[in-house]
């Protein structure tokens, strides 16, 4: 069960959580503990919408650093395997430049349309 931390603590793993930290990695009974003790309170769609726009941050920054350690034949060889077209570009930074404006285009696309799957469902 996730929760929102609103004191410090340290798991059975050595995991330290603190205040405003979003953790999923109790089980149901420990995440009602930590309720209940006044630990942890459930997230709210608010929290759950940041914590969510953290983790694509995240994980943005980790696909621009492999991209930034990949050679320009290692790009050159992913953009092709993925069906990107490259627009000319011959130097590193300009093919980074249009895989991540692929990524950025088709993230968009498929949040789209999950918003419109949501508004269907209403």
């Amino acid at each position: 069960m996730k929760v929102v931390m609103l004191a410090h603590h340290t798991t059975a793993e050595g995991v330290e959580l603190r205040p405003g930290d979003l953790h999923d990695g109790f089980d149901d009974a420990e995440a009602a503990r930590q309720i209940q003790i006044g630990g942890a309170r459930r997230p709210t769609k608010d929290d759950e919408l940041r914590f969510e726009a953290a983790d694509r941050e995240r994980a943005r920054v980790n696909v621009r650093a492999q991209l930034e350690s990949a050679t320009v034949d290692e790009l050159k060889a992913g953009a092709e395997q993925r069906g990107i077209d490259l627009k000319g570009a011959t130097k590193k930074a300009e093919i980074i430049t249009a895989i991540v404006a692929w990524m950025n285009e088709r993230e968009a696309a498929e949040r789209e349309a999950a918003e419109a799957a949501a508004k269907a469902q209403k």
